[in-house]
């Protein structure tokens, strides 16, 4: 959905499906099957979640999670894995609405190698436009590990969608760049899974998700769709 910015009159993305929009505007997608037992959209009384995946030129899974608590809480999550062959980092970004009074955006090149020459080549290269990331320490993400120094987040009291599209929009931009510059190689499969793993192991979701639906459900929806190779 897009709607008109009410001084500019410029075409801007919605506050709903935003990164669905954002990615169908990036990226010529392939819809690919979601695990048997989970529908597109799943709704009760007060939550309703919507899960989706597709492939790409150079991707083997692009996957949203839009889940909104209705009138209490709304995230949209989006991760892009490359294809195998590819040493290009993991695509991931968020946007969280707490009610109407906190908000709060991420987005980042999560590195699957934490060496410094991977990080000058496919970090550095392609993010060094963007300020470096202004914090070490982090209550929601533990940033030891699979986190660039070019992660970029921010926190705010008021709704700033438009400002964090536009900010994932233009690392978007350089993360196709990486893709098609990135040639194939002999990659292991593992450091895929191993971010799966240490992923899911972190993810607050399973809270939320049990609260709403249920214990099972908030497993399998974490380790076998948010991160499958983590199942």
């Amino acid at each position: 959905m897009q709607i008109l910015h009410q001084k500019t009159g410029e075409v801007v993305l919605s506050a709903n499906n935003m990164l669905k929009d954002l990615v169908n505007e990036c990226f010529d997608l392939k819809k690919s099957d979601l695990p048997g037992w989970l529908d597109e959209t799943i709704e009760n009384d007060v939550a309703i979640i919507n899960s989706y995946a597709w492939t790409t030129d150079r991707c083997r899974r692009i996957r949203i999670c839009d889940l909104d608590i209705k009138g209490k809480f709304t995230a949209e999550t989006l991760v892009i894995y490359p294809e195998y062959c590819y040493e290009t980092p993991i695509f991931g970004t968020e946007y969280i609405r707490i009610g109407t009074k906190k908000y709060f955006g991420a987005t980042d090149f999560h590195p699957v190698r934490g060496d410094t020459e991977y990080e000058n080549q496919y970090i550095l290269s392609y993010l060094n436009q963007f300020p470096d990331r202004d914090q070490e320490n982090s209550k929601f993400y533990d940033l030891t590990k699979y986190f660039s120094k070019k992660f970029w987040t921010s926190k705010r009291d008021y709704d700033f969608c438009e400002e964090y599209i536009e900010i994932t929009r233009k690392y978007l931009k350089q993360y196709k760049l990486c893709l098609a510059e990135t040639e194939e190689g002999s990659v292991d499969k593992q450091f895929h899974k191993d971010y799966d793993v240490h992923m899911a192991e972190k993810d607050p979701a399973h809270g939320i998700l049990k609260a709403y639906y249920s214990e099972q459900f908030a497993t399998d929806y974490i380790h076998t769709f948010l991160f499958d190779l983590n199942g």
